[in-house]
């Protein structure tokens, strides 16, 4: 449930380099580890506080939502970088709008498996975790990009890092598919609808008895 994260221009390996170890991007992939088994395990032994009817339907919709959202996000971008990363510089589709669309669309999936947990506590610890450890992450692609591909201080002046512009956006008629790169890309972003069965499973078994309920989640 951690490869998500690294989908994007460069490859685990290039952001491991030795000129980019920041200690955020060396820890990053074992602090999630760490995270995710607690909030697991958090989600098993206890369940999330009692709330009103409408609050419970609110965070089903945002989670449905954002989770909708990020794997549709995330395959859209794939269409446009598969095959290409690391050796061209994509600047059309989502990339038109922003400079880090994939770790746009993971973020909004976190706060859609956040929510799904019914609890703000969890959903808080995944969004915080994700703001804390991945703008060391992005700093360390970008200057990857920087050194590789001269003209992405042009793009970087010109185009958000994280927060899209939709008056930017723009695409060419015809585009270039990797059909083997895509279905990676496809591939890595299946947890987020596995990771939302694995939630909505454990909250059916606790309501069904079936776990024990010894933590109440805020």
């Amino acid at each position: 449930m951690i490869l998500w994260m690294e989908v994007s221009y460069m490859t685990s390996d290039e952001l491991a380099a030795p000129s980019f170890k920041p200690l955020l991007v060396r820890h990053r992939i074992g602090v999630w580890r760490c995270l995710l088994v607690g909030v697991l395990a958090a989600l098993v032994t206890g369940s999330p506080a009692s709330a009103s009817p409408w609050l419970t339907s609110a965070l089903t919709f945002i989670a449905i939502a954002c989770v909708t959202f990020a794997l549709a996000g995330r395959l859209w971008c794939a269409v446009y970088v598969s095959g290409r990363k690391g050796t061209s510089l994509v600047t059309a589709g989502p990339y038109s709008m922003c400079r880090h669309p994939l770790y746009v669309c993971n973020f909004v999936g976190i706060v859609g498996l956040g929510a799904f947990t019914g609890s703000f506590l969890v959903l808080g610890l995944l969004a915080s975790a994700f703001a804390v450890l991945y703008p060391a992450v992005i700093k360390a692609e970008e200057q990857l990009m920087l050194d590789r591909f001269p003209e992405y201080a042009e793009y970087a002046r010109t185009t958000p890092a994280f927060f899209p512009r939709l008056d930017l956006y723009r695409t060419p008629a015809e585009w270039t598919v990797d059909v083997r790169a895509f279905l990676r890309n496809v591939a890595d972003s299946i947890w987020f609808p596995l990771s939302t069965m694995v939630i909505v499973g454990i909250r059916h078994a606790h309501t069904m008895d079936l776990l024990p309920e010894l933590l109440i989640l805020p």
